[in-house]
């Protein structure tokens, strides 16, 4: 009877472990069989498999290589890039030092996940990453605190936002810290008629700045990839999204998926990525607290059947054992999802009381930058003031020069004329030795005769 007992625990621990292991190597297969022609799908950790485009030249980044269309969804990412309907619509992006860029599917459509920052004359977005989940109830919300770096932000003037070519127009990585450090935060996440909306930047601030009359475009959805036009991007007159349902997107095959195993892990936290879980597909709510409902559910469905099997006399005492343990195990798995939640509002609370001290440090460094202006203007006046200063100096300096060489000239004028002077004088005497010898001269003569 013992050895029966054992080996049951051990048939049902086996195949607790193959379910679980079959659940954390979960790939959907409409995935996988999309994305292969341009990718490799490795799997970073255990039972985690993400997928890196075989694109990956220098300065490559999601969200670069395509336009904003404005929607009744709100603003959509047309990409130009070949699996761009799948991975700028579903899923998270996140850049890794080894690696490089990579794609962590999930399975809710929405027109981009992006998160967005703007001023007067710049806007800004750059790829949600994979701790970035969310719910109908509070958005777009942050299972930990995480910034993401101001080099894998897009800016552009609000007037090129729209354009078709707005890669062309990208500012330059040097100039993007300055611009960043003066943007605001934003992310304008909604749910409505069963699918999720990104209002972003509100459209008419984006009017009035960039002065365009931005019309909004109707998205068509199809099922089918081969029904999404890939060519002429830039005169489309329709734009088509691939919108898959979720049963399509939860089927797996038997046939043995090409999965590169890599023993170097990723530099993401694991255990606070919540994206890409198989229980949030077939949930009908999709708020945080809803799959942990419906495993409170599930478990105390359990207990009642051990108590109904308890009731009717079919159980030993070994059974009575394992009722007990389910009860108290169900206790813990509650409290532990108690725990869970409180740890969700933290971090929501958290993440928002440093949003607040973002936004302050931020006005702080706009009122630092404006003193930082006034000193330099006033800076520039003292610098006009000790020039205007210099040049009367050295108007002055010619002046004096002026007068120097004036009276200089007065003086030698002077003693040329003093010299003129004592010439004639000495002229004159001489004139007069000349004369008076002369006379004498005569007068001897005269004399003599």
């Amino acid at each position: 009877m013992k050895r029966l007992i054992i080996l049951s625990l051990v048939v049902f621990l086996f195949a607790s472990l193959s379910m679980e292991a079959k659940k954390r190597h979960f790939v959907s297969s409409y995935f996988y069989t999309e994305l292969s022609p341009y990718g490799t799908w490795v799997e970073i950790d255990y039972g985690v498999v993400v997928w890196r485009p075989t694109v990956m030249r220098m300065g490559w980044a999601p969200y670069r290589m395509g336009s904003w269309v404005w929607t009744y969804d709100g603003w959509y990412w047309d990409s130009y890039e070949s699996f761009g309907y799948i991975t700028y619509h579903y899923g998270r992006w996140y850049y890794d030092d080894y690696y490089g860029w990579l794609w962590y599917p999930d399975y809710e459509w929405a027109p981009a996940w992006v998160e967005w920052r703007y001023d007067d004359d710049y806007i800004g977005w750059a790829p949600l990453h994979p701790y970035a989940t969310f719910s109908i109830n509070l958005g777009i919300f942050f299972t930990t605190a995480y910034y993401t770096p101001y080099n894998h932000w897009q800016y552009v003037n609000y007037g090129n936002f729209c354009d078709p070519y707005v890669y062309n127009y990208y500012v330059e990585d040097q100039y993007k810290y300055r611009i960043h450090s003066n943007t605001k935060y934003r992310t304008n996440y909604s749910y409505n008629d069963g699918r999720v909306q990104n209002r972003g930047v509100d459209v008419k601030h984006v009017r009035t700045r960039s002065g365009q009359d931005i019309r909004e475009r109707d998205l068509v959805r199809v099922r089918d990839s081969k029904e999404i036009n890939r060519n002429g991007y830039a005169n489309r007159n329709e734009i088509r999204t691939l919108d898959v349902s979720k049963d399509q997107l939860a089927r797996t095959e038997d046939r043995k998926m090409n999965i590169k195993q890599d023993k170097r892990k990723t530099s993401v936290d694991l255990s606070k990525v919540q994206v890409g879980e198989r229980n949030r597909i077939t949930t009908s709510s999709r708020d945080n607290g809803s799959v942990d409902k419906i495993t409170k559910r599930n478990d105390v469905n359990n207990v009642q059947k051990d108590k109904n099997v308890d009731r009717t006399g079919q159980v030993n005492n070994q059974q009575k054992k394992n009722v007990d343990q389910r009860k108290e195990t169900v206790t813990n798995k509650n409290q532990q999802v108690d725990r869970n939640q409180n740890m969700v509002k933290q971090n929501t609370q958290t993440q928002r009381t440093e949003v607040k001290k973002d936004n302050r440090n931020q006005n702080t460094v706009k009122q630092n930058t404006q003193t930082q202006r006034t000193e330099v203007k006033k800076d520039n006046r003292n610098q006009n003031t000790v020039k205007q200063n210099t040049q009367t100096q050295r108007t002055e300096v010619k002046k004096d020069n002026s007068n120097q060489n004036v009276k200089r000239e007065v003086n030698n004028n002077r003693e040329v004329t003093r010299n003129n002077d004592q010439q004639k004088n000495t002229n004159v005497t001489r004139d007069k030795k000349v004369e008076d010898n002369k006379k004498e001269e005569d007068s001897k003569t005269k004399n003599r005769r």
